[in-house]
């Protein structure tokens, strides 16, 4: 059976833009879809992203200059890991006018978008994000960068990827915590956006906990799709983009407090998403209805509030 046609989302402004493209069956056809103007691509990837590299370096037969493996971890998130990115690439003989393709989750696309932007001032670079919390987030936006001892991605640059490749099927491997976690960011987009989708992703959960790619797909068509409609107005976070970060001030202090690996973002952002709705109804009128249906549907997605 033919795979129906990818939905495609343009995201940012002319000179800046990406196309991600959402649907089953992408990975298998990256070569139709990945960018690169010689034609050549450097695959930077994560051990847990083993499988789907595997396939983006088939689908790619031969156009594969280096295969570059990362961590995927915070701890590995640091100028250290961006340059050894860089250093691997430009030992491989990487040109301007080749292209990077990340392939893992979020820590794998924020650092070889980071390395993609700081070599040769600036190389083309594609995303195939394998975890929910990717898919739904980190690799859409154009926000690359690396963690600092200061902070969480302190040192970083907006450099958006040419294609963004979503397939559901890659994240079949992941942990059961990780699949939940990452799809706090996308209830997260849809809540600040748009209460059409938010009733629809409601509707799916019983889905999304049974990791039904059938379910999972429409949310995060939904999701990128309110995304990146925020992230063209407002492309460099000077204004209306911090809507995405709901949940995430404090979140961000849960996940440095709670110390490394013991939170996941997504787990960390569900209780600052709590915290954030307790002082909305006490100082900014949310209605406990509104909170009450928030925090049932966080409690659904894991151990959160």
């Amino acid at each position: 059976m033919t795979s129906p046609a990818p939905v495609r989302i343009e995201i940012g402004e002319a000179g800046t833009r990406s196309v991600a493209l959402l649907g089953t069956g992408l990975i298998e056809k990256a070569a139709d879809h990945l960018e690169s103007e010689s034609g050549r691509f450097f695959l930077v990837f994560s051990e847990g992203a083993g499988p789907a590299a595997l396939q983006v370096g088939a689908a790619l037969a031969g156009r594969v200059a280096a295969d570059i493996a990362v961590e995927d971890t915070e701890g590995a998130k640091s100028l250290a890991g961006a340059a050894m990115i860089c250093d691997a690439a430009l030992s491989a003989g990487l040109r301007r006018d080749d292209a990077l393709v990340a392939v893992g989750g979020g820590v794998v696309t924020d650092m070889a978008g980071f390395a993609a932007a700081i070599l040769l001032r600036g190389v083309a670079w594609n995303a195939i994000p394998t975890t929910t919390a990717a898919m739904a987030d980190a690799a859409i936006g154009g926000k690359t960068g690396v963690n600092h001892p200061r902070g969480k991605n302190l040192i970083g640059a907006f450099h958006p990827p040419r294609r963004i490749l979503i397939d559901p099927g890659a994240a079949r491997g992941l942990s059961d915590r990780d699949w939940r976690a990452g799809l706090v960011e996308a209830f997260k987009t849809v809540w600040v956006t748009d209460a059409d989708a938010s009733a629809r992703a409601r509707v799916r959960i019983s889905g999304l906990l049974e990791r039904d790619e059938s379910a999972l797909l429409p949310l995060l068509i939904d999701s990128v799709a309110a995304k990146a409609q925020i992230v063209s107005s407002d492309p460099r976070e000077g204004d209306r983009r911090r809507l995405l970060n709901f949940g995430h001030t404090l979140g961000h202090a849960f996940e440095a407090a709670s110390g490394p690996g013991a939170l996941r973002h997504g787990e960390a952002v569900a209780w600052g998403i709590a915290a954030a709705l307790w002082l909305s109804r006490r100082r900014a009128g949310l209605t406990r209805d509104a909170e009450t249906q928030a925090l049932e549907t966080l409690a659904a997605l894991g151990p959160f509030p």
